[in-house]
Formats: C-alpha cells, structure tokens, sequence
C-alpha cells in the first residue's frame, strides 16, 4: 500500500477535529471539535474521520494515533445529533443510493468503526467525559486501547429509542467482554460506571480526573512507539481481527507471518536488542512489507456504488 507523503494535517482544512502530531511526528492526536454540540456525531465529522485514519494509515511517521476530547467540553460524545426530533442524516438518505432501496444504506458509526479497525497503527481511545450510543460504539469499541475517566456516564440506549445496536457494536462488544455482558448492555438501555462489572473488561486504565486520561494516553503512546514495531502491530491486530476459524488454520497463519516477521529488519534488531540489554532502533515502516506480510484475506467492499462514503 502506497505511503502518503509528509502531510501537515493541521493545514487540511479539518473543521469538526482538530489533528496535531507530536513526539517527532510518531504520535498523533485527534481531538473532536464539537463541544458546543455536546461532540455529538455528525455527516461532516464522519466523513473527517473516515479521511484521517486513511491517511495516518499510510503514514510511516506516525506509530501511534490517540482519540479524544477537550476535557472542559460537556462530554466526549453524546451520540449521534438529533435536531428537530430527527436522527440528523436525513439528507444523506436523500441520494439515488438510498432511493434504490434499503440494501443501499449504510450505517456511518459502522463506516466510521471499520475506517478505525482496519487502521493498522496502534489506536488509542482517551475517554475524558460522558459517552453515548456512538461514542462507545464507534468512538471506543474499534480502538486497540480505551482509557476513561472514572466519572463518565456510560450507555448503550437503543432499545429505549426503539432501535437497534450500530456502528459493529453487536459484533465487536461480545468479542471484547462476552456476550453475558454485552446482552445486559444492549437489552437494558441503562446508563453505566466504567467500573460496572459489565464494563471494567472494556478497559487498559480507569482515571479519577478527566484531565488525568490524555496524559495517560500520552505515556501509554510515547511507551508504545518507541518500544514497538510497526509491522509486528500490523500483524498482530491482523492476526487477531482476520484470524482462521479453526485453530489448526490459525496455526498455519501464525507460522506465516512469524516467519515472514523473523530473521530480518525488526525481528534481528528486537533479538540484537534483548541480547545486548539496550533499547530497540525498530526502523521498519508498513510501506516496507512484501510477501507474506500482505493482506491475506479478502476485504469485503463496504461502500454502494452510489454512495458517498
């Protein structure tokens, strides 16, 4: 996959993040731009997203994206906007793709949580507030890391907005902490502590204060890209989402990929390192990966032929 080249993201004309790097370009931040708003999801800010995970995507320089919110907003993400009683994406559904019918339509938290999930850098959710519907489901669920404020408000409503689950949410919560506990989420609608029984699985770190998480996130990420691979994470996250369905095939898969990762660039420096009692130089970027490191599964085509995104 072709790598992009050295972009200012600042200059991109996002309106609803705002995205900085740091830590010499290896660590991006993105925060949401909508506070007035509650951070509530909408078309433009999908679309943002959609965008920018495609691009730290291909992008060498950076080994670590985080996602979060200014502290001081009312609330990470309050879900989607719903002005004058309607869920906000009217004129989306508008287009000759959605008059062909419903097999047309697309759901954007799930479009926004697979942008995140194929991301092959590591991802981290920094939760500094409330969050609801789609700000668990597409802004926390896709995520390789979820750290949160220990006072955040937590809810899965859509049953009690006679609804149903989205964003992949009915896919990815029962892998992440069981279907038990993911049917009492779904199936009550109620509002939730990170430190609900139910939930405490979900998460790498729980904080006391709001403005403790993005720190936190920022030393879990400084930790990370200094210390890892980046093709090694790609692999790995592959391995795990795009795995066999028995454990013989995934045998085979696992034996493929170590050894296409060993014996060269990072995996003889991990091994140099470890015997020399000295830190990692991993230099290896994705845009290097030949062979068996490439997508070995078929990527199943999310987006209508009319369609917007």
């Amino acid at each position: 996959m072709s790598t992009t080249p050295n972009l200012d993201y600042g200059s991109m004309g996002f309106k609803e993040i705002i995205v900085k790097l740091d830590g010499d370009n290896t660590i991006a931040i993105i925060t949401l731009n909508r506070a007035n708003e509650r951070n509530t999801f909408s078309p433009l800010l999908v679309e943002e997203i959609v965008e920018v995970f495609g691009l730290l995507d291909r992008d060498d320089r950076v080994r670590v994206i985080i996602f979060t919110a200014d502290p001081s907003a009312p609330a990470f993400c309050s879900g989607a906007m719903l002005p004058q009683g309607d869920l906000g994406w009217s004129s989306l559904y508008q287009s000759e793709a959605e008059r062909e019918g419903p097999q047309a339509h697309r759901d954007l938290g799930g479009v926004v949580t697979i942008a995140i999930l194929r991301c092959r850098k590591i991802t981290i959710s920094a939760v500094n507030g409330h969050a609801v519907g789609a700000g668990i489901t597409a802004l926390q669920l896709p995520f390789d890391f979820r750290l949160i404020w220990e006072g955040a408000k937590l809810a899965f409503p859509f049953v009690r907005r006679g609804i149903a689950p989205e964003a992949c949410s009915s896919y990815l919560l029962p892998k992440l902490i069981g279907n038990s506990a993911s049917l009492g989420l779904f199936l009550s609608g109620d509002t939730y502590s990170p430190r609900h029984h139910f939930l405490q699985p979900l998460y790498y770190s729980i904080h006391p204060n709001r403005s403790n998480v993005l720190p936190a996130a920022l030393q879990l990420a400084y930790d990370l890209a200094e210390n890892t691979s980046q093709p090694a994470i790609a692999m790995t996250k592959a391995l795990v989402w795009r795995g066999k369905d028995t454990i013989e095939e995934q045998h085979l898969l696992e034996s493929l990929v170590f050894r296409g990762l060993s014996g060269a660039g990072d995996g003889n420096e991990g091994v140099r390192a470890f015997k020399e009692r000295r830190k990692v130089g991993f230099e290896d970027k994705l845009g290097d990966m030949k062979g068996e490191l490439r997508p070995w599964w078929t990527e199943v085509d999310i987006r209508h032929r009319k369609a917007k995104l």
